[in-house]
């Protein structure tokens, strides 16, 4: 019968890796196992973008660690070689490919980024890759998928949204909803992504974290919002986690808060911007 499923056949589409037939003629498997550590810059751009489920994430570290010219049309074309596969969960593929052009960087990656999301080109289960390849890229995703992700039932989905949702104003009412998200991580990229949106809602939650999981992300989002709660959290950190002082450091002496130099003084009374402030 047209369209039915013999047993014990897979579905085609729910996942990657598979090659059939209508994929073939554009992207061929690898015949001849090949290490990628051994090749000229050529052939490994020729081989990148034909990279299977088993090799792909030494052919993108390999092309990343050597910074080739060329790597970021590869990666495109990688991830585009699975362009309708996925549909169940997420595509290796594409998902190494996508963390490959965000540890590139620079504008060429992200405007492919940028592009492979417009074209949904990523199925919903690796969307969340996609995402958080477009936050470290500084992507301006379109207010629609940003949407749509923010409401999603996966909490991994909806934590990816909320570091994309920064650019848009029109996100901040559901960002401050999903401050009391049942998820952790859903709560915590919305209390940062509100801290750099300069909101106070985000403050009570931003406090906490810092002085239980303070990352440069969480520093940087209360210098951003500014309130003296703020600092004296970030004065706090210096004292509780001498291992990031210099990360409290380095955001008190770029502030021009009135307690940042106070907070400075105590920290670090040797600090050059201390020393100048004095003479």
């Amino acid at each position: 019968m047209p369209g039915s499923t013999l047993p014990g056949q897979g579905d085609l589409f729910a996942g990657g890796g598979w090659e059939v037939p209508v994929h073939a003629a554009r992207a061929p498997p690898v015949s001849d196992p090949v290490d990628p550590r051994t090749v000229d810059d050529r052939l490994l751009l020729e081989k990148l973008p034909l990279a299977g489920s088993a090799d792909c994430s030494a052919f993108v570290d390999e092309a990343v660690r050597r910074q080739i010219a060329g790597a970021v049309p590869a990666l495109d074309a990688l991830c585009r070689r699975f362009k309708g596969f996925g549909m169940t969960h997420p595509v290796r593929e594409q998902t190494v490919a996508l963390a490959g052009l965000a540890a590139i960087g620079g504008p060429e990656a992200a405007a492919t980024v940028q592009r492979l999301l417009t074209e949904h080109v990523v199925a919903e289960p690796g969307l969340s890759f996609a995402l958080k390849a477009a936050a470290r890229l500084r992507v301006r995703v379109p207010p629609t998928i940003v949407h749509d992700a923010l409401n999603a039932c996966e909490p991994d989905l909806r934590a990816s949204a909320c570091r994309c949702a920064r650019f848009w104003p029109a996100a901040i009412p559901r960002l401050i909803e999903l401050l009391e998200d049942l998820n952790h991580d859903v709560a915590r990229d919305a209390a940062i992504a509100l801290g750099v949106a300069g909101r106070c809602e985000a403050v009570p939650f931003l406090v906490g974290l810092v002085m239980q999981e303070p990352t440069n992300e969480v520093i940087e989002a209360l210098v951003t919002v500014g309130s003296d709660e703020c600092f004296v959290a970030l004065g706090r950190v210096g004292d509780v986690w001498p291992d990031l002082r210099h990360l409290v450091i380095r955001a008190l002496a770029a502030s021009d808060h009135r307690l940042a130099t106070t907070l400075l003084r105590r920290i670090d009374p040797d600090h050059p911007m201390i020393v100048t402030d004095e003479r």
